[in-house]
């Protein structure tokens, strides 16, 4: 075809096609405008449903507020007198008028007979208070056989003469006759609720019961709206309305868009109403905008037309042009004796040569004018990585494309035939990219070689002296920059010479492969093992921690997994060879040192283990392997204590409100044979750190279960509770369940003498399995309590979900009663708190009278500390004073 043809057809392609655009965006436009006009009438429901659903949440919190002061008034007026009977009016009116006080809502809280008449009240005038109710308001709030809040219609109060609400709900009185607590809220309280946020122009908003009755509306108009105009929301739902719907407003009967949502009282609707004008109206100036924009994109595309199809004409002059220079540069392409591969702006492949061809001869079938380089690359990595997923290619696709947006320049590829490439990339001013590949195989394999014999020892191909010196130079460097500190391990292993001598030398070169492999296998990779001649290898670990003592520690477990691995057996030919080593360990990174300082300092140490014949570690600080020590020896004395039975159990007594003593706590004690009785504080901590916390945990149950089986023929002693505190890591032991059943097993109905004291985090810290575990121990009587309570973050869903049966407050709350106001609200709040959950409540830390006094008017029954006894042996416990039934039973 000729180019004057083709110019020709292209240019009839281009005016049809703008023709169909301009069609295309024509109905577009006037898709547009209707699409505008239903998302106008959305908008106006969704902000409708925004503000109704908030008006919503507002009348139920406002209610919900009055509600729960009406349904506490009951508890108010008891919980204040001994023995559950009522106070007198005047007390009553004062304690109703300190419960009103923190309800803005409500003008004032009363509690009313039968007849209407006042027994007390949060107002000043107290019980002498003239309350004059809507008829019938109290016979419907008594009428109900199950205490419901009841709402009055709007009355105008005798006091304020202003419009109010009367919000009641039925009580016993304290010899079981029918009461009610009745409230007076202003209407201009829930006018306040439903124009808060209310920023819709026109918006007409409406509390309305189901039938029809308006309570409240905004614009108050309620008076010139005629009966009969605006249908009740039960008639206009029944008729299988949704709460969103198109029709009559409810308060000016406009055509508009509804919304409405009941309340969580007493068949009560908010409703919202926007008139249909109001809703459209910026509709109407938005569609006059896009007919004039469509009109300009008509014209405007016209005009792209023309020039476009001026355009063609010179391009099909440039491509003749460009046919000739490519014939040209084909030609010296081929010359070269490096692979090239030329890519567009689009990374895309343009033109390669032979060479390429040669280099890669998989990729020939490949390689295609304008094929995406990406897929040259997914190519050559199928080839390369046979061992790698798909998703670990497109990987490192992803990370070869990266790199070479910002090549820098250049990087080898290491090929599976053992070629190595070197790609150099060059990017061009219109964004294509000029990439040579150069095998340089020959020239990488002599420069490794030498670098080999320069750094590395021949034997066992770790690091040589040479290569170590410089490395922990930098390593010290590196250290001191960034905070975290690295040790050096001198490792000499013992006895060697002997092997050589008896052996010899090749048997001792077996060995020292052996080692070597082992070392390796037993630190990271960004560590470092060197051997520097004989039977010397040095570790350098790196990133330890910034912190001297747990810097020691790491370094200590490190050279503990190191001994322990050459202590295996080795087997040189047909012998097998037991060989141990000597380990010297020096820290650095807290202050300058030179490499050969540090190698000093660990040979140095390893001498030390030397001395005391071998297999060993010692750090060249003196005082660290005091500490590190004397932790290991701790760790060593606290096994041989369990199996000396050297721990002894003392217990502090708990007491109930009326003297008798309930039960009593464990608190373990450890009868050293050299440093006499130590508290948990001495040895807990170092327990803790490994397993052995789970076997002194058991033991404490297991002695506590027996104490219990030996107080049930005791009189004083024999309904005494036991707690037991339990450790995080013992509870998640996985057989602590089947380990506390076998305790209990011969406790038959008395295992609910015992309960387990756990902490708020423990509990919290996966909650599911928490829960199928406590439930497991639950099931065989088994008693559970919170210990430290309000110390922690708990969430009172989880709370509910656990099967406790009490709180223990925490003595740092005890301790500043009557000092601290805080912690005074705290213990109220965990005490009612209790009380609705059914839970019991132990104070621990009663240290005052002053203290005890507190939670006895705070309702708290149950109390521990220095006060009422200190922990003391069992035989102590059972001389006081003689139990009396209680809540422990």
């Amino acid at each position: 075809m000729s180019p004057n043809r083709s110019v020709k057809r292209a240019n009839l392609t281009v005016w049809g096609a703008a023709g169909l655009f301009i069609l295309g965006l024509v109905v577009a436009s006037s898709v547009l405008i209707a699409s505008m006009r239903a998302t106008a009438l959305e908008d106006a429901n969704a902000q409708l449903n925004r503000y109704v659903s908030a008006a919503e949440a507002g009348l139920n919190r406002t209610f919900l507020n009055v509600d729960i002061l009406l349904a506490s008034t009951a508890s108010t007026l008891t919980t204040s007198v001994q023995g559950g009977d009522w106070p007198t009016a005047a007390a009553g009116s004062a304690l109703l008028a300190r419960t009103a006080r923190l309800n803005l809502a409500v003008r004032f809280v009363a509690v009313v007979d039968p007849q209407g008449r006042v027994l007390a009240s949060s107002d000043p005038r107290g019980a002498d208070m003239q309350l004059t109710l809507p008829a019938d308001f109290v016979e419907r709030a008594l009428a109900s056989t199950v205490s419901t809040l009841v709402i009055s219609a709007p009355t105008q109060s005798v006091a304020s003469a202003e419009e109010v609400l009367y919000l009641a709900r039925s009580l016993k009185g304290p010899r079981g006759e029918s009461l009610a607590a009745v409230a007076e809220m202003p209407e201009s309280v829930l006018t306040g609720v439903l124009t808060q946020g209310a920023q819709i122009p026109g918006l007409e908003v409406v509390l309305e019961k189901g039938r029809g009755d308006f309570l409240i509306a905004v614009p108050d108009t309620r008076s010139a709206v005629r009966p009969g105009v605006i249908a009740p929301l039960n008639e206009v739902l029944a008729a299988g309305s949704t709460p969103v719907w198109s029709g009559g407003t409810r308060l000016s009967g406009q055509q508009g868009q509804v919304f409405a949502r009941p309340i969580i009282y007493d068949d009560l609707w908010v409703s919202g109403s926007l008139p249909l004008g109001i809703a459209l109206a910026g509709w109407h100036s938005d569609s006059t905008v896009v007919a004039a924009v469509t009109a300009a994109f008509s014209a405007l595309i016209l005009l792209v037309a023309y020039f476009f199809t001026q355009y063609l004409r010179r391009i099909g002059h440039a491509r003749r042009a460009l046919a000739q220079s490519k014939a040209q540069l084909d030609q010296a392409l081929e010359a070269m004796i490096s692979g090239f591969v030329l890519l567009d702006n689009q990374q895309r492949v343009l033109h390669w040569n032979q060479r390429f061809d040669e280099l890669f001869p998989w990729l020939i079938g490949m390689m295609q004018p304008n094929v995406a380089f990406r897929k040259v690359l997914l190519a050559s990595a199928a080839h390369e990585l046979p061992d790698i997923d798909e998703a670990g290619r497109s990987g490192w696709v992803e990370q070869r494309l990266m790199s070479q947006k910002n090549a820098v320049g250049s990087l080898e590829e290491k090929l599976l035939d053992g070629r190595t490439i070197q790609i150099l990339e060059h990017g061009l001013p219109d964004g294509g990219m000029v990439i040579t590949y150069h095998d340089v195989t020959d020239m990488r394999r002599a420069s490794a070689e030498i670098e080999t014999l320069a750094f590395y020892d021949p034997l066992t191909g770790l690091p040589n002296r040479r290569l170590l010196l410089d490395r922990l130079t930098q390593a010290t460097t590196r250290s001191q920059r960034s905070g975290q500190l690295g040790a050096l391990l001198f490792l000499d292993l013992d006895q060697f010479k002997t092997l050589n001598d008896t052996m010899g030398h090749e048997m001792g070169d077996a060995l020292l492969l052996q080692v070597a492999q082992r070392l390796r296998a037993g630190v990271r990779n960004v560590d470092t093992v060197a051997r520097l001649g004989g039977d010397e290898f040095v570790i350098m670990l790196n990133d330890l921690s910034g912190e001297r003592i747990e810097a020691a520690k790491q370094t200590q477990r490190v050279s503990e997994k190191l001994l322990a691995s050459l202590e295996q057996p080795y087997l040189l030919g047909t012998h097998q060879h037991q060989s141990t080593g000597s380990l010297g360990a020096t820290l650095f990174g807290e202050a300058p040192q030179s490499a050969g300082e540090l190698l000093r300092q660990a040979d140095i140490a390893m001498y030390q283990v030397k001395a005391r014949r071998g297999n060993g570690v010692c750090f060249f600080d003196p005082q660290m392997q005091t500490t590190i020590s004397d932790r290991a020896q701790l760790q060593t004395d606290l096994k041989s204590a369990l199996v000396r039975q050297e721990f002894v159990l003392y217990y502090q007594p708990q007491w109930c409100n009326d003297g008798s003593m309930v039960g009593a706590e464990v608190l373990l004690r450890w009868q050293h044979p050299e440093r006499g009785l130590l508290a948990p504080g001495a040895f807990i901590a170092a327990a803790e750190e490994t397993d052995l916390i789970v076997g002194i945990g058991e033991w404490v149950i297991y002695t506590a279960c027996n104490q219990i089986e030996s107080w049930k023929d005791h009189p004083q002693c024999a309904k005494l509770q036991i707690s037991v505190n339990v450790s995080a890591r013992q509870f998640r032991h996985p057989r602590f369940v089947e380990n506390v059943l076998d305790a209990v097993a011969g406790l038959g109905s008395r295992a609910h003498l015992l309960t387990l004291e756990l902490t708020e985090s423990m509990v919290l810290d996966n909650v599911d399995e928490t829960v199928a575990r406590m439930h497991q121990l639950r099931a065989r009587g088994i008693r559970f309590s919170v210990d430290d309570f309000g110390t922690g973050y708990s969430s009172l869903a989880y709370l509910t979900s656990l099967p406790l049966h009490q709180l223990k407050i925490d003595q740092s709350f005890v301790r500043n009663l009557g000092v601290r106001p805080t912690d005074e609200v705290i213990v109220q709040t965990i005490i009612g708190m209790a009380r609705n959950l059914e839970l019991e409540v132990i104070a621990e830390g009663v240290e005052t009278e002053e203290q005890k006094q507190h939670l006895l008017d705070y309702g708290c029954t149950f109390f521990q500390g220095y006060l009422l006894g200190r922990p003391m042996p069992v035989e102590a416990l059972c001389a006081l004073q003689p139990v009396q039934d209680s809540k422990a039973e």
